[in-house]
């Protein structure tokens, strides 16, 4: 299995067009139909039916490429709005791959199989439905047109992709207890209840030792050394400029060839290591080592990566990821200037594929983490992008509630320190604000290119957390 295979950010979401067709068994008009017999007729009802159904498949060429079109399928039923068994059997064959049900009218006994179904339309039919559903605890949507079907779609795709996200958390002994994870040093906020996160979002977890991670790392250096040599020369030959010496960069490629091992091995598609647990263990320093860059090569290639075992800005790294299509940058918010508004985010781990996984590696320089010249550092000079804007997002530890902010690049530091010093400038809404509700969120961040509030809106409705904008 590779991981690409794995990866929740390609996830799309199954959609079912069903139409729905009523026939009446006879052509006499009444309170609820109006004609001639001609018009009134089986014959006609169903002609027009057919008619109907061809305009509405023609709408599902404006679907979003986050969905997957299954074949549509034509159920009718009678006046007794009881669909027979026999159009049910229409829909066996790829019951399995639909997400969502896409009506062109009413489809009695659809909810049966507990999938959402959502009807475009003006009103009137579309809510009758949309509130049927809802009020016997299925989901029932009523967009009224098809860009509003693509934003649910877009939001459903990110919560299947947190159902079927798996984070590999690598630890030591002392901060596991059961599926409780101690606070490790420097994330006291973090997430400490696992099997409350698979409950609230969908997440799940598989847990993977210090020394379980050092044998890979052995593993790798042995047996993967010419691939850990082409990733190092790659490195080298993309960045700017390096001031690093070339063994120390294969230093810092070996614990990501780990990483890529481990995740395969436990099917997992997101990654987070203790940093300052890390560090006393020694073997960073005596293997010249750290694990920024890591990070940025597991995030460039979609799969969600945290410093510090921070398992909230994890969360929130995902969920930017999933719904914006890009890399993202982690770090630590704090106020430069209240009176401007101006939040700075600082941490070593920016990702290259920050504008789009489809576009090419941002310009870059490799620097060391620290003063003895180890420890990759990828360095993006932020200022680059002054006006660009952009999220930033933290899930509480319970993962119920979502902090974010929307803002603007106006500066950057860092960009020729050691250290963890890369840091971004940016002008929010209310940067003291966003500070003082980090008090129920902790101290990371996560951020992404682009303004993604309204459609965190959406996507917080379908998945069920309670969404706080500072804006």
């Amino acid at each position: 299995m590779e991981i690409a295979d794995e990866k929740p950010v390609n996830s799309k979401i199954g959609v079912k067009p069903l139409y729905g067709a009523m026939i009446h068994s006879d052509s006499q008009e009444g309170p609820c139909r109006i004609g001639t017999p001609q018009e009134l007729s089986p014959e006609a009802e169903r002609r027009r039916a057919k008619e109907s159904l061809k305009r509405f498949q023609h709408m599902m060429e404006g679907l979003s490429p986050e969905a997957r079109l299954l074949d549509p399928a034509y159920m009718e039923y009678g006046e007794d709005f009881t669909v027979p068994e026999k159009e049910f059997e229409k829909l066996e064959d790829d019951i399995d791959d639909v997400d969502i049900f896409l009506l062109s009218y009413r489809v009695p006994g659809i909810e049966r199989y507990g999938k959402p179904v959502a009807m475009i339309g003006k009103g009137i039919t579309n809510v009758d439905i949309a509130a049927y559903l809802r009020h016997r605890g299925l989901e029932g949507y009523a967009p009224l047109n098809i860009h509003e079907f693509n934003d649910l779609v877009s939001s459903l795709k990110v919560r299947k992709a947190f159902s079927r996200t798996r984070v590999l958390v690598v630890y030591k002994d002392s901060m596991i207890s059961g599926r409780q994870l101690r606070h490790p040093a420097g994330v006291y906020s973090s997430i400490g209840d696992l099997d409350l996160w698979t409950k609230n979002l969908g997440v799940d977890f598989s847990l993977v030792t210090f020394e379980e991670f050092f044998e890979e790392m052995d593993r790798a250096e042995a047996e993967r050394g010419e691939e850990a040599a082409e990733i190092t020369r790659r490195l080298i030959g993309e960045a700017q400029e390096v001031f690093m010496e070339e063994k120390d960069i294969t230093n810092s490629v070996i614990p990501y060839l780990a990483a890529e091992a481990l995740l395969r091995k436990h099917r997992c598609n997101a990654f987070t290591i203790p940093c300052f647990t890390l560090c006393t263990s020694k073997v960073p320093a005596e293997r010249r080592f750290t694990p920024c860059l890591t990070h940025t090569l597991l995030k460039d290639r979609g799969i969600p990566s945290s410093c510090e075992a921070d398992l909230n800005a994890l969360m929130a790294m995902a969920l930017l990821m999933y719904c914006s299509g890009r890399s993202a940058f982690m770090g630590n918010p704090f106020v430069e200037d209240i009176e401007g508004s101006t939040l700075r985010i600082g941490h070593d781990v920016p990702g290259l594929k920050m504008k789009g996984f489809d576009g090419p590696d941002l310009p870059y320089n490799i620097r060391p983490f620290t003063k003895g010249g180890w420890g990759v550092t990828v360095r993006y000079d932020f200022p680059r992008d002054k006006g660009q804007e952009v999220t930033v997002a933290r899930f509480n530890p319970s993962g119920t509630r979502l902090l974010a902010t929307r803002g603007e690049i106006v500066d950057g530091g860092g960009f020729d320190s050691i250290g963890c010093s890369l840091s971004v400038l940016l002008k929010v809404p209310d940067a003291a604000e966003f500070i003082h509700r980090q008090a129920d969120f902790g101290h990371h961040s996560a951020m992404v290119y682009g303004d993604y509030t309204e459609k965190l809106r959406q996507i917080s409705e379908v998945m069920d957390f309670e969404l706080q904008l500072v804006l």
